[in-house]
């Protein structure tokens, strides 16, 4: 992949400066951006496995993974079949940190999967069941190769196949295992029970059964009941589910009856104020509101203040109220969604202004930290109902992050983002406008910002790989060394990352040495400790022959850019772990002596440095030796 280039930002200007020049930008220190990072895997498959309910075939394919250390599932559409793969994986080995998905690469000219993504005795499980046609035969012709690398790293694969009937390779039929989708209401008992809320056994007949529904409508269904049990305590299950039933179907007949009674500006300003800061404070609201009517532009009140209708009766009217702490809502269970999605489907040019207000309406010291955070929330959920509002959202991080932006502007936007890339239809929108981003020299620290805590702390959880292209671009760009440092900090947790780096440091591909970067970044990844530790199989990574040669290639670029003062601690720790570790030892200084091609002042140099260094003299005679028959090699 070459790194040249156009420049497209979201297709909007604003703060993504990519010309030349000096930028003014504010440091906003990465770790003080957005929420904190997302649940460990552990936390999220113990959720999982204490509301999965095993599905018909599932015993097969955990056979067949156990023997064959892949397995195909197939299955109809919102059976859980991600779910159903988590699970298999972790009844392999109880090791949340080896568990990860691999993703199909979308760029040209490079194989759809990338094995170096697949480390030792890891658990990886790589969802196919959106890919069709071309795309489709593209992985499928890859997929007996993968199997492969799968083995010969004791690692275990889960593959989802797609949702229409897929033809395997006869050589991988066997390893087809289908699942059927489990009862709902199995299901929803069993998420009932986990939630603690009482029902009768069985459950009664539900309005919510007694149509198809798909696994991943139960939690949101649960949540609804759990919600209506906690507004009345007084009430039943049958109240609980009923209530939840009429939040679920959504209220739009609702909402639009009310919309023609409130002919007002004013009724309108607040009802969508009220439903965008729902369970916010009453002062918020109304300074709000008042804001919102500002924004479009709407005549103010020619009342004096003394006439104006008193809050509470306006709040009645549109049919919400205060509580005893002094926060509004609706008295109605969810009806803030209802309204939220009418006014933005029946009031579409209602979507600039609301726009604009939630970026001043962040900003205000009024509102609490969970009630910036809901809004936000909020406005982000709407834009992500259809990928044309995705422009909508990129004019809103242009306007937080524009300058002089606030750290309350700059926690807004990190939470668009995070938003964004959660969120399964568009969060590759979101992953590939990171890229373009992470590819524009003189990016602003804003946004440079905000790349590093979403590929940090949103990315790496469920694509870890295409969170280090993102950062390496970006440390391949940036003044500084925050891209960097992050970098570095996630490959020294993972093994099968530092494989994938040193590839993109080494191989052609990549156009290694183009970017003095780089070079720095190699020696820190060439990090000689972490090459030789022993990893699931008695195995180090120096041990593979690919390794060596990346290895060989990077010092050579070392040595040929960088002055003796850069690289010679690097070289002297590297030489160090030599005399420490009998089994690599020859390893490792052949790697060294190979990459001088031969160059006498060079080796000279390593022999100096043996010699002087107390530590390093048991080398000076094997470097010695090397040098001579590598010489004569030549």
């Amino acid at each position: 992949m070459s790194d040249s280039f156009e420049t497209h930002v979201f297709g909007a200007p604003g703060s993504f400066h990519a010309g030349k020049g000096d930028i003014n930008n504010i440091f906003m220190p990465s770790s003080t951006l957005g929420a904190p990072p997302r649940k460990k895997p552990a936390d999220e498959l113990w959720w999982l496995r204490r509301r999965f309910v095993e599905p018909a075939g599932l015993g097969e394919a955990r056979e067949i993974l156990k023997a064959s250390h892949t397995v195909f599932i197939d299955g109809a559409p919102g059976s859980g079949r991600v779910a159903a793969a988590q699970i298999l994986l972790q009844d392999i080995q109880d090791d949340a940190g080896q568990l990860h998905q691999l993703v199909p690469q979308e760029e040209e000219n490079v194989p759809r999967i990338d094995h170096t993504h697949v480390g030792d005795g890891e658990l990886v499980w790589l969802d196919l069941s959106a890919l069709t046609g071309p795309r489709w035969e593209e992985v499928h012709a890859e997929l007996s190769s993968l199997r492969a690398t799968v083995q010969k790293r004791d690692a275990y694969l889960a593959v989802i196949l797609p949702d229409k009937a897929a033809t395997l390779d006869p050589t991988l039929a066997p390893y087809r295992a289908r699942i059927e989708r489990p009862a709902v209401a199995e299901v929803l008992a069993r998420y009932l029970q986990v939630e603690k809320i009482d029902r009768p056994t069985p459950l009664p007949p539900l309005r919510f059964l007694a149509t198809a529904r798909r696994m991943e409508d139960v939690p949101a269904y649960v949540d609804l009941i759990r919600r209506a049990r906690d507004e009345h305590r007084e009430g039943d299950f049958t109240m609980w589910s009923e209530t939840a039933f009429t939040a679920w179907s959504g209220q739009a007949q609702d909402v639009a009856e009310q919309m023609a009674a409130l002919v007002t500006g004013q009724e309108r300003a607040l009802l969508i104020t009220v439903a965008m800061l729902h369970e916010a404070h009453a002062d918020v609201v109304y300074r709000a509101s008042a804001a919102l009517l500002d924004r479009a532009e709407h005549p103010p009140e020619d009342l004096p203040l003394l006439e104006h209708a008193f809050l509470d009766k306006r709040l009645h009217e549109i049919g919400a109220r205060l509580d005893d702490s002094g926060t509004v809502q609706f008295a109605k269970l969810d009806y803030d969604a209802a309204v939220r999605s009418y006014f933005w489907t029946h009031m579409p040019g209602l979507h600039d202004t609301l726009r604009d207000w939630v970026v001043s309406t962040v900003d205000s010291p009024d509102l609490s930290p969970l009630e910036r955070k809901n809004l936000v929330e909020r406005f982000t959920a709407q834009c992500l109902l259809h990928e044309r509002y995705g422009q909508v959202l990129a004019s809103l991080l242009n306007q937080l992050t524009a300058l002089p932006t606030t750290g309350r502007k700059m926690e807004a936007a990190a939470q668009v983002l995070q938003r964004g890339l959660r969120d399964e239809k568009q969060g590759r929108f979101f992953r590939r406008q990171i890229y373009n981003w992470s590819r524009i020299s003189n990016l602003s620290s804003q946004i440079a910002e905000l790349i590093i805590v979403a590929c940090r702390d949103e990315m790496m959880v469920k694509y870890p790989a295409e969170a280090l292209v993102r950062l390496h671009h970006l440390a391949r760009r940036e003044t500084g060394t925050r891209a960097r440092d992050t970098l570095v900090a996630l490959v020294n947790d993972a093994p099968r990352l530092r494989r994938q780096m040193l590839a993109r440091l080494t191989e052609a591909t990549f156009e290694p040495g183009k970017f003095s970067s780089d070079i720095t970044l190699f020696m820190e990844l060439a990090d000689p400790e972490a090459l030789t530790a022993l990893g699931r199989r008695n195995h180090a990574l120096v041990d593979e022959k690919t390794i060596r040669r990346q290895l060989t290639y990077g010092w050579s670029l070392v040595f040929a850019q960088l002055h003796y003062g850069t690289w010679a601690p690097f070289v002297r720790r590297w030489l160090t772990v030599a005399v420490e570790d009998d089994h690599h030892r020859d390893t490792l200084i052949d790697i060294i002596v190979h990459a001088t091609s031969g160059d006498v002042i060079l080796l000279s140099r390593f022999y100096e440095m043996t010699r002087t260094t107390p530590s390093l003299i048991p080398l000076s005679t094997l470097i010695s030796q090397r040098f001579g028959t590598f010489s004569h090699s030549q």
